[in-house]
């Protein structure tokens, strides 16, 4: 397979993003790719879109499949993805061109299984860098601390490069968002090594429309879930890191508490005191970061 790398692209509903997002990957200095455009049923005009890249370039593969969500495309393009190397980019984003090369160069250096880089906030009027801070190679237990450092290791799926071995045994969860928060946790515990790098390769589109920045919803209840997984996960594989992950999923928490406006608040009466519950359940906890 000569180092070919199985990039999977999502697509729905971003007919005004995707040539900007297919672009840059077509445009790597890493040229041994193989582009999945897993179109989800999109109702707009990207299906179309997608037959069209995938005449002008022979790298370009295309799933036409029934709305499934975020997770489904991904597991679609994964079945059949053929690269020795795994890479995932929301539709609506873009990646610099020398990311893939620089990348995988780092993984083969290091002998490592994933590699991440820092993100590119791109909002409509400016731009935010966060991620790793300088170059780290470390094990499974040195970078769930950091994942529970909050931004120190970005739990998102899209600012890595994975070998193919990663997502042997694993899918992401069908029918959740926060999708990355339930698979990141397991793909950093079955890897042998990880190398981050401070340079932001991945362009991140702020979007004011998207799940994750509009008003609550039941969906957002998925990241409670997510969280609550990582700590339980970490408790009986971690002990070490037990207190950290559990902090770190109160946090979540207390995100969503704050996320159901005065508004909403009847209409999630339930949610709210599920939510609240778990904080004054835990107050004695956070209070003396016991």
């Amino acid at each position: 397979m000569n180092n070919k790398i199985s990039v999977i692209i999502p697509v729905y509903k971003v007919e005004e993003f995707l040539d900007d997002c297919v672009r840059s990957v077509i445009a790597q200095t890493h040229t041994n790719t193989e582009i999945i455009l897993v179109d989800d049923g999109s109702p707009d005009n990207c299906p179309a879109m997608c037959d069209s890249w995938a005449e002008k370039d022979n790298r370009i593969k295309v799933i036409h499949k029934p709305n499934g969500g975020l997770s489904d495309a991904r597991n679609a393009g994964l079945e059949i993805a053929t690269g020795e190397y795994i890479s995932f980019i929301d539709s609506d984003d873009w990646i610099l061109p020398e990311m893939y090369e620089k990348m995988l160069s780092l993984l083969q250096k290091e002998n490592a299984d994933i590699c991440a880089c820092s993100i590119r906030s791109c909002y409509p009027d400016h731009e935010e860098v966060w991620g790793c801070k300088e170059y780290f190679t470390g094990t499974a237990e040195q970078i769930l601390d950091m994942l529970y450092s909050d931004t120190s290791y970005p739990v998102s799926a899209w600012n890595k490069l994975y070998k193919r071995e990663c997502w042997s045994k694993l899918r992401f969860p069908v029918g959740k968002i926060c999708e990355d928060a339930f698979t990141t946790y397991q793909l950093v515990h079955n890897a042998g090594r990880i190398v981050q790098v401070p340079e932001a390769f991945y362009c991140y589109r702020i979007r004011p429309q998207s799940i994750m920045t509009s008003a609550f919803s039941i969906k957002r209840m998925d990241e409670e879930e997510a969280w609550r997984a990582n700590y339980q996960f970490v408790k009986k594989h971690y002990p070490a890191l037990y207190k950290k992950a559990f902090r770190f999923y109160l946090q979540k928490v207390h995100v969503l508490i704050r996320a159901i406006s005065r508004e909403q608040r009847e209409e999630y009466s339930q949610q709210f005191k599920y939510l609240k519950d778990i904080m004054k359940t835990n107050m004695m906890f956070m209070v003396f970061k016991s």
